[in-house]
């Protein structure tokens, strides 16, 4: 009896943390070059990320949002979840988001994720004068990466950037650094980013 019920326990945290088949990309900036001019000119970042695999049908999911200040996690928020309503359920074997993000001038940084004809939005306090973050997913050189279900999966950094010691700053060495993402901060001495994390299930 033990024994069965170790294989079974075994069983069930392998489906429960399965992989799948599911694959993600990462794009930035609009395809037309006018209307990317003007998100140059209004500072507004733009973010396009697709999902491609059969494990997506039928599949629920999770958005969250983390803030990090000074190297602490100060606040843990999930900006969509599917489950509010069966029509938001995942349809296909392709799935798509887009993340805009903007610093304000009222010391802010906003998030609004576009779906397919809905969108969420989400809001953050910054001190004065941070203003200088960029949108950077985790891919490296990769083309795309593997999702798993069930388990949150960091996609995408709006981070500050990493000054050098000779004055410089650089954003692309620290997230394809080795480096887990919740120790960026501590790691670059990085003052506020925030990391952004999916979970299908």
């Amino acid at each position: 009896m033990k024994v069965l019920f170790l294989l079974f326990s075994l069983l069930l945290v392998s489906n429960t943390f399965a992989q799948s088949d599911i694959k993600m990309r990462v794009g930035y900036g609009a395809d037309n070059t006018d209307l990317q001019s003007v998100l140059y000119f209004e500072n507004i970042g733009l973010g396009k990320v697709s999902f491609a695999g059969n494990d997506l049908k039928n599949k629920d999911f999770q958005i969250s949002i983390k803030e990090f200040v000074r190297g602490k996690l100060t606040k843990t928020d999930v900006v969509f979840d599917s489950k509010e309503d069966e029509y938001f359920k995942i349809k296909d074997d392709k799935f798509l988001f887009r993340v805009l993000t903007k610093v304000t001038s009222e010391n802010t940084v906003k998030f609004d994720f576009q779906f397919n004809g809905f969108s969420k939005g989400k809001e953050y306090k910054v001190a004065a004068g941070q203003k200088d973050f960029a949108l950077k997913s985790f891919l490296g050189s990769k083309p795309e990466i593997s999702i798993p279900l069930n388990a949150n999966t960091y996609i995408l950094t709006y981070m500050m950037p990493y000054v050098k010691k000779d004055g410089s700053t650089a954003y692309c060495e620290v997230v394809q650094a080795d480096v887990k993402p919740e120790e960026l901060g501590t790691k670059y001495a990085i003052p506020t980013y925030y990391l952004i994390d999916i979970k299908f299930q």
